[in-house]
């Protein structure tokens, strides 16, 4: 099979496109013939060598856990699924090995869901780890719902851009931070008060709307300060999952009761399918996203450091 991968650390020139053994499913795995792959930053991150004392590695690696394709084999002890059923998937192991930058994947079968009848592949593969993330952390953790008020961080970026219609379909009041330029994507998408955080303090911007605090805060940004902030605009007892960092060491969060963790995407494809229900339904909107083929991996991934894609990127594989 076609597949992107990497032999050792290193910017994008480490990747490699050429052929590669097609995996073989395990007992509790199926054999997906990937139409489409999401490009997340993690993707990157892991290619550079970060998180080394988390992940396993088997070299080579093919990168990629964002997947849409057709079953075309099935585990000895899968039950529930058929080889031609259209399915997307987050394909996330701590070892890794294969990933979705290729023809073929094997993955979990707990970890897929039904791809919607007319959804386009490129959308199905959009949408898995950023789903996850954002209702995972807003939702299940958080506990978010109507009345209640929500910071987005990046709004217009792939996990904000889920997460703002997310946060909008909870109820809640959504505050989110975005260049002027992407003011009208995610008010379209549900923002009530976008800030721009190049032009604004939007600390002091939501302090003036909401002197009490803010019930959740989803932190997806670094440096020391921005997470403390994070925990001075909650409520006593508000939320604030982060999605990039442990949360700081600060006497106020158990003083003041707040709800704080490092949300860690789970693959949970029931989860998944009801998201993907709403997706098909219109009750969440898709993300923007832009494509590139499979053999654009390096150009793509270029595009995923250069910060600048609103929503998601994805590549195209081939035809199922």
């Amino acid at each position: 099979m076609k597949a992107v991968f990497y032999s050792e650390f290193g910017d994008v020139d480490v990747l490699e496109f050429s052929e590669r053994p097609t995996p073989e499913p395990g007992p509790n795995e199926v054999l997906v013939k990937v139409a489409a792959a999401g490009v997340n930053p993690i993707d990157r991150r892991l290619r550079a060598g970060e998180l080394s004392d988390f992940f396993q590695r088997e070299w080579p690696i093919i990168p990629g856990w964002d997947v849409c394709g057709r079953i075309v084999g099935i585990g000895s002890d899968v039950s529930g699924w058929e080889e031609g059923q259209d399915v997307v998937g987050l394909a996330f192991t701590w070892t890794l090995h294969h990933g979705s930058y290729a023809e073929y994947i094997v993955i979990d079968a707990g970890s897929i869901a039904v791809l919607p009848d007319g959804m386009d592949p490129t959308i199905g593969a959009a949408l898995p780890l950023v789903s996850l993330t954002a209702w995972q952390a807003l939702d299940e953790f958080s506990g978010l719902k109507q009345g209640q008020s929500v910071l987005i961080q990046a709004g217009a970026g792939g996990v904000g851009s889920v997460a703002v219609p997310m946060a909008k379909h909870l109820g809640a009041k959504v505050y989110t931070t975005t260049r002027t330029a992407n003011f009208d994507y995610v008010t379209a998408r549900g923002a009530d008060y976008p800030i721009d955080y190049t032009k604004e303090n939007y600390v002091d911007v939501i302090r003036q709307h909401e002197p009490d605090g803010l019930d959740v805060v989803l932190e997806s940004m670094t440096g020391d300060e921005v997470i403390k902030d994070s925990i001075r605009l909650v409520k006593d007892g508000g939320s604030v999952p982060y999605l990039n960092n442990e949360p700081p060491e600060m006497d106020e969060i158990e003083s003041r009761k707040i709800n704080t963790t490092f949300i860690h995407h789970r693959p949970d494809g029931a989860m998944l399918n009801d998201l993907m229900k709403l997706y098909a339904d219109g009750a969440l909107p898709v993300p923007a996203i832009s494509t590139k083929p499979l053999s654009e991996a390096k150009a793509a991934q270029l595009q995923s450091e250069s910060m600048t894609t609103n929503g998601k990127l994805v590549l195209k594989v081939q035809d199922i």
